[in-house]
């Protein structure tokens, strides 16, 4: 009698990704998961195909006919559809731009833009459900104790085969790649749904801002969060103590530890691997699947400690934090640090050796300019901030804005453009890492390799931010209670601009405040807009160079040269780590 395996599918329709990178907290029980359910569809793991399957997991909220027409397939074919979080189960904040969304496009875009999302809503609108699991992200508990009462009894759905819609899997976001081999031309496309968090912020108060703005991505909430507290305390002309600038630089650098790991394992290494999925991955290659979780809990136990939660930070306040960590528990981080540094260089290793694509380019970098000779983390001097270096630019039918210099010159941000600029003051155990390669900024494939150096950097980092902290008063760290202190407000219109390093590169803020506390405008720029620029330019050049390189073929060798060639294309936008979701936002 052959055991029939519980055939799990995971979609993901609008929203931050949260939901499902919260299931990668499930840590040491993410195996029992592959382990003990066959999980035929999840698009952040693994290629689509098509499938049949008995459980749907869907997280995001509903925002396009085809997103309906692909509900009502999952409701055909599976027997139980379960629902993840609060976007998917009332269409979370979000919800409130449905009956203004025109009205807010124009704002944001301009009047020639037509919205790909004409409605935001929950899942239950438009097929029955089975099950709930709520939250913010979800609960991952109830989430576990979900599976187990699927795993006590027998679950098969009807045989019918559903297809995934045409995305690129193992990137955060929606994106499509239309290639033109014969005219050598690549579309990257951004397939994202608006959520108008832009528009949706005005009339609101200013304290708002930070923890709607941590909801544009579920893999850097913290440096959304913390750039908005930036600008708001630029626009009220607030100086905040070193000990509040020291606890955020911990959490940021922890966010971008784990942007990294997620990145770097998920979404980059079965590429590497010669595996269909990080599921495969994970079972071919147990110790980097361990490696990544010792470095992955590391850093969430970091954001915990410091930011209140390891993922969307609730510990932050106006001016500092509600609740400054105790002393004790930042020693404990150093100890946790202690115990995966020689893991972190392991990955390091394991980056420098894998063999990449032969690829040379000509693109310029982009940093913040830091407050200090330091490595670019956390905020940008002042004079950076008011030039404002970069302007946007609206392509038609595209919900993702471009980023470019004001002269239209296209560069690059992130790991890569951190590293080309700052690498001599590195922290010593990663500039002796980065010393023993030779390493090609010129090869835009490299940003894996930088962002595995950075892990170990930033390590290092907080066990620095750590000691310099250890001889101050965390009680100085200590928020401002805007209620009790409201004459911070000014009586007329101020404007205060942030910048900062997110995991992938630059990210600016602007937020315009009224005298009663009102936001009445805000812009967001953040790194993946500047990086989109970018990507045109070199999967050009990519397409250019295969062209060049290719020699005639059979008919079978033909086709089989192109699906290397697509490979590579998909390979190098996962290299650039895109982030759909912020780009949109």
């Amino acid at each position: 009698m052959s055991l029939h395996k519980i055939k799990i599918a995971i979609f993901d329709l609008t929203g931050c990704e949260g939901c499902e990178f919260h299931l990668l907290s499930l840590n040491e029980f993410l195996l029992d998961f592959f382990q003990d359910f066959e999980i035929v569809n999840w698009r952040l793991v693994a290629e689509k195909e098509k499938a049949d399957f008995d459980i749907a997991f869907v997280e995001g909220a509903v925002t396009t006919k085809n997103q309906i027409k692909l509900l009502k397939e999952i409701r055909e074919t599976s027997k139980i559809v379960v629902v993840l979080g609060a976007c998917a189960i009332s269409g979370n904040i979000f919800k409130l731009t449905s009956e203004k969304r025109k009205k807010l496009a124009l704002k944001i875009y301009n009047k020639n833009y037509q919205l790909k999302a004409k409605f935001l809503e929950p899942v239950e609108k438009f097929i029955k459900i089975d099950e709930k699991i709520p939250g913010c992200p979800f609960d991952v508990e109830l989430f576990k104790k979900t599976l187990e009462k699927f795993k006590a009894k027998k679950q098969i759905s009807k045989i019918k085969k559903v297809t995934p819609p045409d995305f690129i899997a193992k990137i955060e976001g929606h994106g499509t790649l239309k290639i033109n081999f014969k005219e050598k031309k690549v579309l990257f496309e951004v397939a994202e749904s608006e959520r108008l968090i832009e528009g949706l912020l005005v009339g609101k108060d200013f304290l708002q801002a930070p923890f709607v703005n941590s909801r544009i991505c579920g893999i850097c909430p913290v440096a959304h969060n913390l750039c908005s507290w930036l600008a708001i305390e630029n626009a009220l002309s607030i100086k905040v103590e070193p000990e509040t600038i020291i606890l955020r630089k911990i959490l940021l650098a922890a966010q971008i530890i784990k942007s990294h790991t997620l990145h770097l394992f998920f979404l980059v290494l079965p590429d590497y691997g010669k595996t269909k999925s990080a599921i495969d991955f994970s079972k071919k290659y147990p110790a980097e699947f361990h490696l990544m979780l010792n470095l992955k809990r590391t850093a969430d136990k970091i954001l915990e400690i410091v930011g209140g939660s390891p993922m969307f930070p609730s510990n932050t306040m106006l001016g500092g934090f509600k609740n400054p960590p105790e002393m004790e528990k930042l020693f404990l981080i150093k100890n946790f640090i202690f115990e995966v540094v020689d893991e972190a260089e392991d990955l390091i290793k394991i980056f420098s050796n894998l063999k990449i694509p032969e690829l040379k380019t000509d693109t310029k970098f982009l940093t913040i300019a830091p407050v200090d000779n330091s490595y670019p983390l956390y905020p940008a001097s002042l004079d950076f901030v008011k030039n404002e270096l970069i302007k946007e630019i609206i392509k038609k039918n595209s919900p993702a804005k471009l980023g470019v210099l004001k002269n239209g010159e296209v560069v690059k941000t992130g790991a890569i453009a951190r590293l080309n600029c700052f690498h001599s003051i590195l922290n010593l155990k990663a500039k002796r890492a980065f010393q023993k390669l030779d390493f090609d900024f010129q090869n835009p494939f490299n940003n894996n390799l930088a962002q595995a150096i950075e892990i170990l950097h930033f390590l290092e980092e907080i066990i620095n931010l750590i000691d310099e902290i250890s001889i101050k008063n965390l009680k100085n760290a200590k928020g401002i209670d805007f209620l009790k202190t409201p004459c911070i407000l000014k009586q007329k219109l101020v404007v205060g601009n942030a910048c900062i390093e997110a995991p992938r590169g630059i990210l600016f803020h602007q937020t315009k405040i009224d005298f009663q506390g009102k936001i009445i405008d805000y812009n967001i720029i953040p790194p993946t807009q500047i990086n989109l620029a970018c990507l045109e330019k070199e999967t050009q050049e990519l397409i250019k160079k295969q062209k060049k390189n290719s020699s005639p073929h059979s008919a079978k060798g033909f086709g089989e040269t192109r699906q290397k060639q697509k490979k590579e294309i998909q390979e190098l936008i996962r290299a650039f780590d895109p982030c759909i979701t912020c780009a949109v936002h």
